[in-house]
């Protein structure tokens, strides 16, 4: 008996948690800065260097990087920035993890604050969200065929289920050239450059992965001309790139996530030799998951009338797709500037997203969030000077899932689409975003696989227990298969015998069998 076996990768979910963790460091002004006379804008960004699993628990490697904006001289109205990062290694306890297991992390900057502790020094602190989740990889082989000299029954049936076809990470750069509006001056040297990502898309091709989305940019710059106050403008730089990926196609359903890792802003000279061209370069890591529709034939059960088959079974889980869809959460609120903060015009507004937590509910899912928005405006009580200032707004919303029970496992990643402020007075602001919520949601099923079968002599005496012919009533839960293995015959020979022209059987109906 030749068995023949086709390799299944499974992935057991055993942890899915999140946690915070904060970071205090103290930043000196490098020498070939000016001093600090007044904070304006402080941005940062965690990106994740390695994660090494280990025996219940895993260490995350990362930095967190940071750019700060700060007035140097209010009387000249000069300005200054440095930027860094401060590394940060993380332990989280997680029982049952192995050093094999798989585990994806994803970091959130969900506060930081950056305070004067004098003219050439700061202090430094930030509250880190961790979303995390730790995968059991198991690869086994499962027997789909038998190829019998001896004529063994062989029962099999197909399935199908979603699998993860692909899964890797790989870095990902956009570059962009951009025009400077028509109406703004020829730049003359950058106060400050920042740039943001909204409205992400990661969508599987015919070979090829289609990455697209917007990237947001700031800038704020002293023009060529003596006397002009400050500059600034902001504008939203479309990008769409198709990546290789020759085991992707376009069936796939894609549950990518782009995470930004640093970004570079150059001016360069037009065609007329004028400071008004921007590169944009942003990189990024590329989080590729792809999963596929797949039908799997595999073998339940087989017999012999001549040989005891004796199977070894494995209990593994596959996945169903329940839903994927994207959820549209529009935020609006009113906030009051703080005290000695007066808007005289908004220049640029740009934020992000966390959800705190998600709850199993009888229609689906409730997420509740925050919206993180820094808004950068002209301050009418600082002679007009650059200031900035961050409100975070909670929103909620119910995600309607169909079919949901403790069987459905879920992911929520949340993304801006977009988002701005409206000046509603000297003292008030307006702050509108549209968040979308990208759903995907699977149904989990136990099911059995055969991973092995051996060959014993038969049982002669038990055989011979049974009777020549038999006259069966059929029993709930009865198959033709199950009925012609316990009585040492074949499905084809009790359908012969009692003029049967399918499988289909009912509790009541009468067999007459007669044992090979």
């Amino acid at each position: 008996m030749e068995l023949i076996k086709k390799q299944i990768t499974n992935y057991t979910w055993k942890v899915k948690n999140a946690m915070q963790f904060t970071l205090d460091d103290t930043i000196n002004v490098p020498e070939n800065l000016l001093d600090i006379e007044r904070l304006v804008l402080v941005k940062g960004n965690v990106v994740i260097e390695d994660i090494s699993p280990m025996v219940d628990r895993f260490q995350v490697k990362g930095n967190l990087h940071y750019q700060i904006l700060y007035l140097a001289d209010k009387e000249s109205n000069t300005f200054d920035s440095l930027s860094g990062k401060v590394p940060f290694v993380e332990y989280i306890n997680a029982d049952g993890t192995k050093e094999t297991d798989n585990i994806e992390v994803h970091a959130g900057l969900n506060d930081l604050t950056v305070t004067m502790l004098h003219s050439r020094k700061l202090n430094l602190k930030a509250l880190i969200g961790l979303d995390y989740q730790v995968k059991e990889k198991e690869v086994f082989e499962a027997v789909t065929d038998i190829e019998d000299e001896g004529n063994a029954e062989v029962l099999g049936g197909t399935i199908s289920m979603m699998s993860l076809s692909l899964q890797d990470k790989r870095p990902l750069q956009i570059i962009e050239q951009v025009d400077i509006p028509a109406n703004k001056p020829d730049i003359y040297q950058v106060i400050w450059k920042s740039m943001t990502i909204t409205n992400p898309q990661i969508k599987a091709g015919d070979g090829c992965l289609i990455v697209s989305g917007n990237l947001c940019v700031f800038l704020v710059y002293n023009a060529e001309e003596e006397g002009m106050p400050v500059q600034y403008f902001s504008m939203e730089v479309p990008f769409e790139k198709q990546v290789d990926e020759s085991n992707a196609n376009a069936d796939m359903i894609s549950a990518s996530v782009l995470n930004p890792e640093q970004y570079h802003i150059t001016v360069i000279s037009d065609d007329k030799g004028q400071d008004r061209v921007l590169e944009l370069t942003a990189d990024f890591t590329l989080e590729t998951k792809l999963y596929g529709q797949e039908e799997l034939t595999l073998v339940k059960d087989a017999y012999s009338t001549g040989v005891l088959i004796e199977p070894e079974w494995k209990e593994f889980s596959l996945q169903h797709l329940l839903m994927r869809n994207c959820a549209k959460v529009r935020v609006s609120e009113t906030v009051d500037m703080p005290k000695k903060q007066s808007v005289l015009q908004v220049c640029n507004t740009e934020g992000s997203v966390s959800i705190d937590e998600t709850k199993r509910t009888p229609k689906g899912v409730s997420v509740e969030g925050i919206l993180s928005a820094q808004v950068t405006y002209l301050n009418k009580d600082d002679n007009g000077n650059l200031s900035s200032t961050n409100f975070d707004i909670p929103f909620d919303c119910e995600i309607e899932l169909g079919g949901m029970n403790d069987n459905v496992t879920y992911s929520i990643v949340p993304y801006i689409d977009q988002i701005q402020s409206v000046q509603l007075s000297d003292n008030q602001i307006e702050i509108k975003s549209e968040i979308s919520l990208d759903v995907l949601a699977f149904v989990n099923e136990k099911t059995k696989a055969v991973l092995d079968m051996v060959e014993k002599p038969i049982d002669l005496e038990e055989k011979m227990k049974l009777p020549g012919i038999t006259c069966y009533i059929v029993k709930h839960g009865d198959t033709l298969w199950s009925i012609a293995k316990r009585h040492y015959t074949t499905v084809e020979r009790i359908k012969e015998i009692n003029g049967l022209e399918s499988d289909m059987i009912y509790p009541g109906d009468k067999l007459v069998i007669i044992k090979e």
